[in-house]
C-alpha cells in the first residue's frame, strides 16, 4: 500500500521500548509522527487534541494498561488499528484482549512482525471505511428508490414464487389493502379474476423467455371482490439477492369505457341510436352468408321518408331531427328487438327481418305501413304525414351479394319516385309486388331474384361521392360565387354546424367547434372548403367571419339560457387577425347577448399566426382583454414555432391531423407527439388531437396526455348540439388535408 505519514500513539512507560517500535516501523518505510503516553490522563489528552492512525500499547503498566487504553479508544469512536506490543502475555489474557477488540498482539521479542501487522491492519481499516461509505451510499440509493416507488402514480409490487413480498401505496390503494402486512404472502393470482386465470398463468410463464412478454390487459380483482380492467407489465429483477418479479399495474377502466363507447358510436347513428350504414352492411353480409349455408330466409326493408326535406326547409333541421327520432321509435315498436334497424342515410332507414316466410314478411310490412299511415308530425302550426316509400327484398341462398340486395332494395324504393332521379344506373329488374303505402305513391315490395337474375349493379354512392365538386374560381365561376355568397350573407343562406370536442380525462364540460355550410341550389350543404377560395378572391372573408361570430354568439347564448354552459371554437381566416372592427363587433355582440366571454374560443391556423407573429400576438392580447380564449389550429408541423408561441396568450393547441393518422403503428410520430405534449404542458397550454379515426389511436392519445380529441369517429358535424358529453372521450371533425379554409368546416 502507499506509504504516508503515519500518526502513531504509543502507550508505554519505557522510552527505549517505544524507540525500538518506532525504529522497526521506519525501517519498513513508514514516515512517522509519534507520541508516547504512559497513563490514563495523558492518553485522554492525546486523543482529545490529536488525530491518530495507529495505537501501540503495552499490556501492563502501573495503574494503567492495554485494556483501559482500548476502552478510551472505543469511547472516542475511533475506528483505527489497536495493537498490543508487550514482552510477555498469558494465553487467557491474550484471548480476552482480542475479544475486547484488539486487532493483534505482537511480542517485543518478535519486532519483525510489527511492521507487517501494522501494514495489514491499516489496509483492513481502509477497506472497512470504504465499506461503510458504500453502505451509506447504498442506503441512500435504496431510500431514494423507495421514495420514488412509494411516490409513483403507477402501482408497483414485487413477488417471489407467486407471492407478494412488497408493494407501494398506489398498489395497495388500487386493490383496497390498508397496509403491506395485509398483502404479504397473498398470491398474485388472487388479484386476477378467475375468468382470466388461465391466460394470466401463461403470461407469467413467459417472464423467463428470451423475449419478455408485452404488457397485457386482465380483469383485476380488488380485496372486496370488485373487478376492474388493468394492464400488467412484468419483468424479472433481483431483490436483496433473491430472484423476484416486478409487476407494474395500470388501471385502464376509463380507457376501456372510452373504447366501449367508441365501439358503440362506431356502429350506431348518434341521433337515433339505430345502427349506422357501415354496421348494417356488415350484418347484411352475415345474414346472406347464413342464408347460403342453412337455407334460411330473411328480408331487407328500405324506407325512404317523403317529407323530411320539406320539414328541414320550412322548420329547420332541428324539427327534421325530431321527425327522425319519431320514425326510429316507431320502427323499434313495430318491428321488435330482434330486428336489426339502421339509419342508412339522411332520410333512409333499413331493417333486417330474420327467419321469416314470405307471408310473415308481408304481414310485418303491412303492419308497419298501417302505423305510418296513422302517424303524423306537427310543429310550427303545420302537420305532416309520416309517409314514405318502402322497398322489400327477400334474402335467400340465391342472392348474389349484400351490395346487390341493397341496390335492388334501393332501386325498388326509388322506382315509384319519378321526380327524384336515381343516383345510380341499374339494369331493369323484375316487376315488384306492390303493397299500398299510406301516401298517394305506391310502395313496391319485391323478392330478390335468383342469382342468375340479379344484374351487376353499380354501388350506391356515398354522400362524399355525390357531393358537387369544388368549383374552380374562373371568371364565370367567380361571378357565380359572388352572387351566391352575397345573397347568403344578406338572407342568412349560410348555416352553422357543430362538432363536439371532448375531454379525455373525465371533464364533462361541453365544447363544440363551429363549422360553416352554404345551402346549395338543390338543398345540399356545401362545405366551406368549396367556396372559401372564391370568398378570398372576392374579399368577403372578413364579412363571412363577422357573420359566423354573430351567429355563434347568439347560438351560444341560447344554450346558456337553457342552462348549458357550453363553449364554442370559432375559426378565423388569416385576414381577420388584422381586422380591428372584428374585435369591436365581437365585444358588442357578447355584451348584447349577456354572454361570459370565456366561453368563446377564437381560433386561427398556425401558418396564419406565424405569417405575422407580432400582429397575431397583438390580436390575441386584445382577445384576452375582452375575456375570450384563443386556440392555434394545425400546430406541430414545425416545432420551431413553439418558441414564438411561448409568450403568446394561447390557451389551446390543436395538433395537426397529419401527426395523428397511423399513430398506433408509428413509433416515431408517438415520440414526436410526446415531446409536443410535454412542451405544451410546460407552457400551461391544453392540447387537442385532430382527425381521430380509430379506437387504437384514442388509447395512445390518452396515454400521451392529450387533453381533448376530435375526429369523425364519434360524430360528424350537425346542425344540433345534443351530444352527450358525460363519460365520453373523443370528438368529431371533418377529415381531409387541413388548411385554413377547410379546417374549421
Amino acid at each position: 500500500m502507499e506509504k504516508k505519514i503515519l500518526r502513531l500513539l504509543i502507550v508505554d512507560d519505557s522510552p527505549d521500548d517505544a524507540e525500538l517500535a518506532v525504529a522497526s516501523l521506519r525501517k519498513a518505510g513508514f514516515m512517522l509522527k509519534n507520541q508516547r503516553v504512559q497513563d490514563l490522563a495523558s492518553m485522554q489528552t492525546a486523543l482529545d487534541k490529536g488525530t491518530w492512525d495507529v495505537v501501540l500499547s503495552e499490556y501492563t503498566l502501573p495503574h494503567f494498561g492495554a485494556q483501559l487504553a482500548l476502552d478510551l479508544v472505543k469511547r472516542a469512536h475511533l475506528d483505527i488499528p489497536f495493537l498490543v506490543v508487550t514482552r510477555n502475555i498469558r494465553d487467557p489474557d491474550l484471548v480476552k484482549i482480542m475479544r475486547n477488540g484488539a486487532h493483534d498482539v505482537v511480542l517485543k521479542s518478535q519486532s519483525a512482525r510489527l511492521a507487517p501487522a501494522v501494514e495489514r491492519e491499516l489496509h483492513v481499516a481502509e477497506e472497512r471505511r470504504k465499506y461503510q461509505k458504500m453502505s451509506l451510499t447504498l442506503n441512500e440509493v435504496e431510500n431514494k428508490n423507495r421514495a420514488i416507488i412509494e411516490g409513483s402514480r403507477e402501482a408497483i409490487c414485487y413477488c417471489q414464487d407467486g407471492m407478494h413480498i412488497d408493494a407501494n401505496k398506489t398498489y395497495l390503494d388500487m386493490f383496497g389493502y390498508e397496509d403491506l402486512t395485509e398483502l404479504e404472502g397473498v398470491p398474485l393470482m388472487n388479484l386476477v379474476a378467475k375468468s382470466d386465470h388461465v391466460r394470466f398463468k401463461d403470461f407469467l410463464r413467459k417472464i423467463n423467455s428470451p423475449n419478455p412478454p408485452e404488457p397485457q390487459e386482465f380483469l383485476a380483482a380488488k380485496k372486496d371482490g370488485q373487478h376492474f380492467h388493468a394492464e400488467l407489465a412484468i419483468s424479472p429483477i433481483v431483490l436483496n439477492g433473491e430472484n423476484c418479479t416486478q409487476c407494474v399495474v395500470i388501471d385502464v377502466s376509463k380507457r376501456k369505457a372510452v373504447e366501449n363507447r367508441l365501439q358503440y358510436l362506431n356502429q350506431h347513428d348518434p341521433l337515433t341510436g339505430l345502427f349506422n350504414r357501415h354496421h348494417f352492411t356488415q350484418e347484411l353480409t352475415r345474414t346472406l352468408e347464413k342464408a347460403k349455408q342453412d337455407g334460411s330466409q330473411s328480408a331487407l326493408l328500405y324506407l325512404d321518408l317523403n317529407e323530411l326535406k320539406e320539414i328541414n326547409d320550412s322548420l329547420g333541421h332541428a324539427a327534421g331531427d325530431r321527425l327522425l327520432l319519431k320514425i326510429a321509435r316507431l320502427f323499434r315498436d313495430k318491428l321488435g328487438d330482434s330486428t336489426i334497424l339502421a339509419r342508412f342515410s339522411g332520410d333512409e332507414f333499413t331493417a333486417l327481418l330474420h327467419d321469416m316466410s314470405e307471408s310473415q314478411i308481408k304481414e310485418s310490412v303491412a303492419a308497419l305501413l298501417a302505423s305510418l299511415k296513422d302517424t303524423t308530425f306537427s310543429e310550427g302550426g303545420k302537420t305532416f304525414r309520416c309517409d314514405g316509400t318502402i322497398g322489400v327484398v327477400v334474402i335467400d341462398k340465391h342472392c348474389e351479394s349484400a351490395q346487390a340486395v341493397l341496390n335492388k332494395a334501393y332501386q325498388t324504393c326509388q322506382g315509384s319516385r319519378p321526380s327524384r332521379p336515381a343516383p345510380v344506373v341499374v339494369a331493369p329488374a323484375p316487376e315488384p309486388v306492390p303493397i299500398p303505402a299510406p301516401a298517394s305513391r305506391p310502395v313496391p315490395v319485391t323478392e330478390a331474384p335468383a342469382a342468375a337474375e340479379v344484374p351487376a349493379l353499380a354501388p350506391i354512392p356515398t354522400l362524399t361521392e355525390i357531393r358537387r365538386p369544388a368549383p374552380s374560381v374562373s371568371m364565370n365561376a367567380e361571378q357565380d360565387w359572388e352572387g351566391r355568397l352575397k345573397t347568403a350573407l344578406e338572407k342568412d343562406g349560410f348555416q352553422l354546424a357543430y362538432q363536439p370536442t371532448v375531454n379525455l380525462h373525465g371533464d364533462p364540460a361541453e365544447y363544440f367547434e363551429v363549422l360553416l355550410r352554404l345551402a346549395g341550389r338543390n338543398g345540399e350543404l356545401i362545405h366551406a372548403g368549396e367556396f372559401m377560395p372564391a370568398a378570398e378572391q372576392l374579399g368577403l372573408l372578413t364579412t363571412i367571419d363577422h357573420w359566423v361570430i354573430r351567429q355563434s354568439v347568439q347560438s351560444l347564448a341560447a344554450l346558456h339560457r337553457d342552462g348549458r354552459k357550453a363553449s364554442f371554437f370559432v375559426n378565423l381566416s388569416p385576414v381577420s387577425l388584422g381586422d380591428p372592427e372584428l374585435l369591436t363587433m365581437l365585444q358588442k355582440e357578447i355584451t348584447a347577448a349577456r354572454l361570459k366571454p370565456k366561453y368563446l374560443v377564437l381560433e386561427a391556423d398556425e401558418s396564419a399566426v406565424m405569417e405575422n407573429p407580432s400582429d397575431a400576438a397583438m390580436f390575441m392580447q386584445a382577445v384576452k382583454r375582452i375575456g375570450c380564449r384563443f386556440a392555434v389550429d394545425n400546430f406541430g408541423n414545425n416545432l420551431s414555432t413553439l418558441n414564438r408561441l411561448r409568450e403568446m396568450p394561447v390557451d389551446f393547441l390543436k395538433i395537426s391531423g397529419s401527426l395523428i393518422r397511423n399513430l398506433s403503428t408509428d413509433v416515431l410520430t408517438r415520440t414526436s407527439l410526446k415531446a409536443i405534449i410535454d412542451l405544451a404542458k410546460s407552457m400551461n397550454k391544453q392540447t387537442i388531437a385532430k382527425f381521430v379515426e380509430k379506437a387504437d389511436d384514442l388509447g395512445v392519445l390518452w396515454n400521451l396526455g392529450f387533453d381533448y380529441v376530435q375526429g369523425n369517429y364519434f360524430q360528424q358535424a350537425d346542425a344540433h348540439t345534443d351530444y352527450t358529453f358525460a363519460d365520453e372521450a373523443t370528438l368529431a371533425s371533418d377529415t381531409g388535408t387541413p388548411n385554413w379554409a377547410n379546417s374549421r368546416r
